[in-house]
Order: C-alpha cells, then structure tokens, then sequence
C-alpha cells in the first residue's frame, strides 16, 4: 500500500480543486467541470487498494468542501467517486501504456456521469434520465481539461507534512448530525419539510456559515423540472404535449426542501466536524494549508493555483476543537424528531 503521505496529500488536493472549482459557474445542479479527477488521473499507477482508498476520500471529502455531507448528493458524490475510480483503474491496468490520460480520464467522466444520474433517479424521479446525454455530451471537454492538468502536476517528494498533536472531533456532533439528516430524509410532507428546512437554515446561520439563495433556488427549479415526466394528479396545464401535474409539482417541491435542509445541515456541521489524527486528519491539514495560501496569493486563478501547489512549508496537523454546545447536540435532533412524528400523525 502507498505511504498515507501520498494518499492524503492527493486527496488533499481532489479537495483543493474541489474547492476552486466552486467558483466557476455551472450550467446543471449536478454538473461540475471535474478537476477534483485531477489527483486520480495523477495517481494511475497505485496498487488497487490505495487508489480506491483516494477514490472514498475524494467523494467524502469533496461532500464536506461542499457543504452536502449529510445529504443525498453526498451519496451520490461517494458512489460516483468509487465508480469511476475503479473504471479508470481498471483501463489502466488492461490497456497499460496503450491507454491514454486522456481516454482514462474520458472513460472515468463518462462512468461518474452515468452513476450519479442513475442514482438521482432513484432518489428524484426516472425525469433526471432526460439531463444524462447533455451532461454525457458536457463531460467530454471537461475529461479533457482534467486530463490536461493532470499530465502537467507532480506529486512533491518528500510530501510536506508532519505529525502533530491532533484530536479527533467529538463524536456526538456526528451523531447529532446523523440523527437530524435521517430525520429529514424521512419526511413525507410539504409543511413538515418546511419547518425543517427553517430550523436547518437558522441553525447554519448560528455557525456563521453564509447562506447562498441562489443554489436552493436553482436546486428548486431542476426537482421540479425533473418530477414533471411523472405525471401525478390533477393536470394543471401542459407545456407543449407534457402534462404538468399537481401531484409532480408537490412532489418536487417536496424533495427539493428535504435536499435543501440536508446541505443547510450539513453547511453547520461541518465548522464542527473536523479530525485531528488519521489519513482524515492529514488530508484536512493539507486540504486548509493549500486553500489558505490560495486564497493569500494574488494574480489570475491559474497564478494562484500554480504558487499554491508549489508550497514547500511543512504541513502540521492541528488540534480540532469541536466546539458544540451541549444543548445544540440535544435540541437538534429532537426539534427534527418532533417534526418527523407531527408530519406522520398530523400533516
């Protein structure tokens, strides 16, 4: 197995790219440009068991960047990850030198595309097949730029980490945290999903976590777009010769809520949530060593990103303080329980 030097450093830096590639716009919900590949690309000739190893820490840890570790699109993120990390393995190992980064990174594009829609269909409806040849069509030129900036990185040698004296976070967080997201997930109605998604909004903004009406809106828009293939109920009126339904409209509104309190969750755990020790720990360190010295460089993006990756300072891991107040622990799930049992015995 590879050092956990190498592996938490790749990771790291799927994380990093992650995080920078918030930052451009993106055309659907699920769509990303796909540079968080980059470090599996980089890492093609791993034995199998560290590279699937990379594959989980890049879809847990690109969820966390993200701010949807408790929701159905972490989930999906995991999934897609390992899936295409084992296609692209897989291709390499077969084809050898006769496979190119760039059909690697193809083939590894087109896997995560066809996983992650086929996953949200079970969650949203069979009307999320519509987006998968455009998002197929998408990942194209998005593989391409992966493989490009992959074929250009190297991995430094020594890794510049060090052990510190790290603790893990507390584990009543992650549980205060688990209970709460089951609870929404588990919500059958509107009203119950609204009051949810209220206290999880609150609750986000206590964290100082800002919140971004835009993406819950735009999230909005494709759940409902989305359950309208699937008519249900009273025909409202009809766009063209598909009927628009009562029932479907409800329907996403619905998911959409439920979606939306589980990233606002997760938005607030994750300033609580934070490992000290481990691979999880190292990878967090570099993770926050790389963003801080990005977000401290000037010049063009791609200025930026190339200082940042050529940082040569020895990384610590930091103690990690969970910082939650005892009685958020227990009022969190509780309120969401509360809701959960008026939502099955009165809304």
């Amino acid at each position: 197995m590879q050092s956990r030097d190498r592996i938490a450093y790749l990771a790291a830096l799927s994380l990093f790219m992650s995080a920078v590639e918030l930052l451009i716009p993106r055309p659907l919900p699920f769509f990303r440009l796909g540079i968080a590949n980059v470090p599996l690309l980089m890492a093609l000739g791993m034995d199998f068991r560290s590279y699937m190893l990379l594959a989980l820490l890049k879809g847990i840890g690109t969820s966390y960047v993200s701010g949807n570790l408790f929701s159905v699109f972490a989930i999906i993120s995991i999934m897609q990850a390992a899936a295409a990390g084992m296609a692209m393995h897989a291709l390499s190992r077969i084809l050898g030198r006769h496979a190119s980064l760039y059909g690697i990174s193809c083939i590894g594009a087109g896997t995560s595309v066809f996983v992650q829609i086929a996953l949200a269909s079970l969650y949203i409806g069979k009307g999320t097949m519509v987006f998968l040849p455009l998002m197929l069509l998408l990942s194209l030129p998005s593989s391409a730029i992966t493989a490009a900036i992959a074929s250009r990185l190297r991995v430094p040698d020594p890794i510049p980490i060090a052990d510190g004296d790290g603790t893990p976070s507390g584990k009543a967080a992650a549980a205060s945290m688990l209970i709460s997201g089951m609870a929404v997930m588990m919500m059958k109605s509107a009203p119950a999903a609204i009051l949810a998604l209220a206290a999880s909004l609150i609750f986000q903004s206590s964290r100082k976590r800002r919140i971004m009406v835009l993406p819950h809106f735009i999230l909005l828009l494709f759940m409902i777009l989305s359950s309208v293939p699937t008519p249900s109920g009273a025909v409202l009126f009809r766009i063209s010769s598909v009927p628009v339904t009562e029932g479907a409209i409800i329907r996403g509104l619905q998911k959409s809520l439920q979606l939306s309190a589980g990233i606002a969750l997760s938005q607030g755990f994750s300033t609580m949530i934070r490992p000290g020790r481990g691979i999880a720990g190292r990878t967090l360190a570099i993770f926050s060593a790389l963003l801080s010295s990005f977000r401290n460089t000037e010049g063009s993006i791609v200025e930026r990103i190339r200082e940042t990756l050529e940082m040569e300072c020895i990384i610590s891991t930091p103690i990690s303080d969970d910082n939650i107040p005892v009685f958020t622990i227990i009022a969190l799930p509780v309120y969401f329980i509360v809701i959960l049992v008026l939502d099955y015995c009165i809304f």
